[in-house]
């Protein structure tokens, strides 16, 4: 190579790392039917554990209570009217809460298991794997 002369390289394409739209949209989907599923088992549950004897909380049990303010406003009036109409409400929706986690740490596990089987290698055929060498321990 001369002096002045110099190397010009074919820019490199650069990676797509987006989300594949597939698994947007699954993940999306999932944002709706997560919830829903969780508070349909949790009013099973509820149902079942009240049948059972099981220790929920009685302050969880019962028709909600709503602040007289709330009812002061004249727009929200049909919606407290529906919520004061759902018996265990606070029950349904703390089993809800609950369970949606359970199935988010649940498909999170599973995720995580699938990428490392199917997932790309720890080193691609250009990497080199760590250098091993011991260390000294320090002393003073």
């Amino acid at each position: 190579m001369g002096k002045y002369s110099s190397v010009r390289r074919a820019p490199q394409k650069p990676r797509n790392r987006d989300v594949h739209p597939v698994m947007r949209g699954i993940g999306c989907i999932m944002i709706i039917v997560v919830p829903i599923l969780a508070y349909g088992i949790s009013v099973l549950l509820v149902n079942y554990g009240t049948a059972q004897g099981w220790p929920i909380s009685p302050n969880l049990y019962g028709i909600p209570s709503i602040p007289p303010l709330l009812w002061s406003l004249q727009g929200l009036r049909p919606i407290l009217q529906f919520i004061q109409a759902q018996n265990n409400l606070e029950a349904h929706l703390f089993f809800t809460i609950v369970i949606t986690l359970v199935i988010g740490v649940l498909m999170s596990i599973i995720y995580g298991y699938m990428y490392s089987i199917f997932g790309p290698p720890k080193y691609g055929p250009q990497d080199e794997p760590p250098i091993r060498k011991k260390v000294k321990p320090y002393k003073r």
